[in-house]
């Protein structure tokens, strides 16, 4: 193995690039410790960076993100790679934290529908987690199975709530303050349908 170029990453840190494009990050202490310097490496100390170092360094790393807060895979994922983590090392750490059910994204979907559910359209809800790397299949699963066992609130109710926010007339309402609320309306990812079966009742066609 060859080591092709050493730069500084931060005050603290080097990082390390190998000739088959593989980078790496390490403390500039372990520069002396493992008498690493441009050229060849020798293999056994490779192989305990990659197989010892760097995935104890990851699953730490890892353990300090996400303590106190509720991470996506696909956030955690992200954070590792912006510290230079080779890919294996980041996805052998998911996977044992997946294991060790610290990482659940079937939880952590479950649990932000529910809790936007009753202010944000469905699009919202789905705009929101595809931000956050989630698998929208998924996603929409667990969704529709909320949806179905009455747990969300129909986008009927929500809109009739934020309708009443916006102190809008149902009985009275002109016809420019009723397209205005239509256009809102969608713009919060609220379906056609959903609007149309609202405002039907109403004087003006939408």
């Amino acid at each position: 193995m060859h080591i092709k170029d050493i730069t500084e990453f931060n005050s603290a840190k080097v990082k390390i690039t190998l000739d088959n494009g593989i980078a790496f990050v390490l403390y500039k202490g372990d520069l002396s410790k493992y008498k690493i310097e441009i050229g060849e490496i020798e293999d056994d100390i490779i192989n305990e960076i990659f197989g010892e170092v760097l995935p104890k360094r990851a699953l730490d790393r890892s353990l300090k993100i996400i303590t106190g807060k509720d991470l996506t895979c696909g956030e955690l994922k992200k954070k590792l790679e912006k510290d230079l983590y080779p890919e294996d090392v980041i996805e052998e750490t998911l996977e044992r934290l997946k294991n060790e059910r610290l990482l659940n994204d079937e939880r952590y979907i479950r649990l932000y529908i529910e809790s936007k559910s009753a202010k944000k359209s469905k699009r919202d809800i789905m705009s929101a987690l595809y931000q956050k790397d989630i698998d929208l299949t998924l996603a929409e699963k667990i969704f529709d199975e909320l949806k179905s066992d009455g747990s969300l609130s129909s986008e009927e109710d929500l809109i009739i709530k934020l309708l009443h926010k916006r102190h809008y007339d149902f009985e009275n309402a002109s016809f420019e303050d009723t397209q205005k609320q239509i256009k809102y309306l969608c713009s919060k990812g609220f379906s056609y349908d959903s609007i149309h079966s609202v405002l039907k009742g109403g004087e003006y066609s939408i």
